[in-house]
């Protein structure tokens, strides 16, 4: 498990290696994304709007506390229930609050700046509409989706409306509504605040009322300040903080006067309730007085003795208990179920204070008859008295409370506009940018190498193929590129190819076997990897060692070695050789470097392949191993023709040349097997990697130089 931890770690770390040598290599597509991006977030930056918030705190008093409940007591408990803050929150963002918020501040007229680089540079103006009335079911069908216009006339003052065809459809004043006709159907507009540069544009339109207040919610937000505080914040975002603190304050004041307005009206429904039930007890007292007295009459003149009195008044304080626990429990069982604990405790209060007064019922019949009678009659005559006075008292205070009603609701601070925006963060704008600038750059070139997913690994290619990797060949000097009348080994010998080709030539000279004529058959995969620049720079440096070389052109179909030595094409060669148009002798020329001759391509012949395939061709190069030390074949890329493989049949090792970074490894694979599948099993085989770039931790860091 270790062992697979630091394998999956080291992986990573060379993923990410990887990826950090890919994107310093396309260094300018990396800053060239990095640019795009950074100018697009500073247009974006520039483009958002500044938006405003401001704020109002509100305070939601418990409704079970002071108020009614103070001058009530038990009574109070008829209209006054608590309600969380969470409940209170939703009554604030409910459309009866809002909507007339969004109806008195004209929210459902929508403004817009017109112009670009106003709004890039944040020159744009204002204006504010409380009304605006367009007949959209008499505009044609063409022109419903073209916006009003507004033209400011002047800076602040006079403006005109335009229709979608920019036609005056009236004129008017700031502060002033305008009124008129189009199409036999009224339009009407009222300007409250514009500030603007003269002719400035606006355009202007009407939302229905449900999108106002979903476009106004969306900015709106409503959050208790601490747990169970009853502290409500109130927060608002708008292009314009004065324009929003009115806003928001008129939301505030909208959900005070719906607080109050639903207080009161409880209020004012308890009160109703309570005047019918007043005649109806002093018909109840005036009935059980003149009981009271009537009976006193008939029977005389008879006082209450003072075990009667104490009597009395303990049945009067029960009946009291009684009548109390029996409001509660009617306001009880208007916000619960039967079945709810609270109905029945309150049930089990009543019931034993009824045993009580029957038990002191029972004390009243030791008592004389007359005694009794008076202590009925004294009772209902104190109870209906209880009650009217209560009743009276109730309402008398319900009146009070009424007249006074405040709400639960206070308004702590009203909203005030601010001075710093609170969007956009145009830093945060641009740095957002560039991350994804640079996010983009990484997948581009992710895709780049996955649609040029060529080997630059050597390692790779040996643990693949199984084929040694003898050199990796840098690009030239630009300065070795400017000479081009005879081999770059000769020009620029100290040049950092000619140095990795060294390295070549020595390797070549370790596999081949000591004391041999040998031949060398080179290829490449495609065209323009570079396998003749490096036949004839191979060439040149086997012969500075001493040896006797021989470089032959076996690309009959485009051969170009003859320019690297000023020959031209018209010079026999090989083609004129084999075609038996001429001896060995003519088809070959000395060069100008010492021990280096050279069998340039010679006439471009009919059947190129049926030449390079003949017996006559493997006789000829059989025959050049007598009289040279190292005999080098530059033939033609091993996938457009056949013509290499039947140039290699004879070779002693075969080079193949691929280029850095461009073919896949299975490209690589099928060209080594094409190249080499008519030689013998005794072919030393090799790649050579050019155009190769060096980078840290491919292998050696350094880069070829003079010493």
């Amino acid at each position: 498990m270790v062992s697979t931890s630091k394998t999956a770690a080291k992986s990573s770390e060379n993923d990410f290696s990887e990826l950090m040598k890919d994107l310093w290599k396309e260094k300018l597509i990396v800053l060239l994304f990095l640019v795009i991006s950074g100018f697009a977030g500073v247009f974006v930056a520039l483009w958002t709007r500044p938006v405003y918030e401001v704020n109002a705190l509100l305070q939601v008093e418990s409704k079970n506390k002071g108020g009614i409940s103070a001058l009530m007591g038990d009574l109070g408990s008829l209209f006054m229930q608590g309600s969380p803050a969470e409940t209170e929150i939703e009554l604030i963002k409910s459309r009866k609050v809002i909507g007339k918020a969004v109806e008195d501040c004209g929210l459902q007229n929508i403004t817009e700046p017109i112009g670009v680089f106003a709004r890039l540079f944040h020159k744009e103006g204002r204006l504010d509409l409380q009304t605006l009335e367009i007949p959209y079911d008499v505009i044609p069908e063409e022109d419903l989706g073209t916006d009003w216009l507004v033209r400011a006339l002047d800076d602040s003052l006079h403006y005109e409306l335009l229709d979608a065809k920019k036609k005056r459809v009236l004129l008017g004043e700031v502060g002033k509504s305008a009124e008129t006709l189009y199409a036999g159907r009224p339009v009407k507009i009222g300007v409250i605040r514009m500030k603007a540069q003269k002719n400035e544009l606006f355009a202007v339109k009407k939302i229905q009322r449900l999108d106002a207040i979903s476009a106004f919610e969306s900015a709106f937000s409503v959050e208790e300040q601490g747990k169970k505080t009853g502290i409500l914040e109130f927060t608002y975002q708008n292009l314009y903080p004065d324009r929003g603190a009115q806003i928001l304050n008129e939301i505030a004041n909208a959900y005070l006067r719906q607080n109050v307005e639903q207080r009161s009206a409880e209020a004012q429904k308890t009160l109703s309730f309570l005047e019918n039930q007043v005649p109806m007890v002093k018909s109840r007292l005036d009935s059980s007085e003149a009981k009271l007295n009537s009976y006193r009459y008939r029977a005389g003149s008879v006082d209450i003795t003072t075990e009667t009195r104490l009597v009395l008044e303990n049945r009067m304080k029960l009946q009291g208990q009684i009548l109390s626990l029996q409001q509660q429990r009617q306001e009880a069982a208007r916000l619960f179920h039967e079945d709810h604990p609270a109905i029945k405790t309150l049930d089990e209060q009543i019931d034993n204070v009824k045993k009580e007064l029957a038990g002191a019922s029972s004390e009243t019949k030791k008592l004389p008859e007359t005694q009794q009678e008076i202590l009925r009659l004294t009772s209902d005559v104190e109870m209906d008295k209880l009650l009217y006075t209560n009743l009276v008292n109730n309402v008398q205070q319900l009146r009070l409370v009424s007249a006074g009603e405040v709400g639960s609701v206070r308004i702590v601070d009203y909203a005030e506009p601010t001075t710093r925006p609170v969007k956009p963060n145009r830093k945060m704008i641009i740095i957002v940018a560039l991350f994804f600038g640079f996010c983009a750059a990484v997948l581009a070139i992710s895709i780049k190498k996955k649609f040029h997913n060529g080997v630059r690994d050597s390692r790779s290619i040996e643990r693949e193929i199984g084929v040694s990797v003898f050199a990796k060949i840098p690009k030239m000097a630009q300065t070795s590129l400017s000479k081009s009348h005879q081999p770059v080994a000769v020009s620029f010998p100290d040049d950092v190819s000619i140095e990795a080709l060294r390295t070549l030539r020595s390797s070549l000279e370790f596999s081949l076997p000591e004391g041999t004529h040998s031949i060398i058959a080179i290829s490449g995969l495609i065209p323009a990897v570079g396998k003749s620049f490096i036949s004839v720079n191979l060439a040149v440096l086997f012969a500075e060692t001493g040896k006797k070389v021989l470089l032959i052109d076996a690309d009959l179909r485009k051969g170009r070695l003859h320019r690297e030595f000023g020959l031209h094409r018209t010079n026999y060669g090989l083609a004129d050789v084999l075609m038996e148009k001429v001896p060995v002798e003519e088809g070959i020329h000395l060069t100008e470097v010492a021990g280096l001759s050279l069998m340039p391509a010679g006439q471009i012949p009919g059947s190129p392949a049926e030449l390079l395939g003949s017996s006559r061709y493997l006789r000829l190069v059989e025959n050049f191993k007598k009289a040279y030390d190292i005999i080098i074949v530059d033939t033609p890329p091993i996938m457009l023709v056949t013509d290499a493989m039947l140039a290699c049949r004879s070779a002693d090792a075969a080079v193949m040349v691929v280029e850095y970074n461009r073919h896949s490894m299975d490209a690589i694979r099928e060209g080594l097997e094409l190249f080499t599948k008519g030689a013998g099993e005794s072919l030393q085989k090799s790649i050579v990697i050019n155009k190769y770039v060096h980078s840290g931790g491919d292998g050696y860091g350094y880069k070829y130089g003079k010493y």
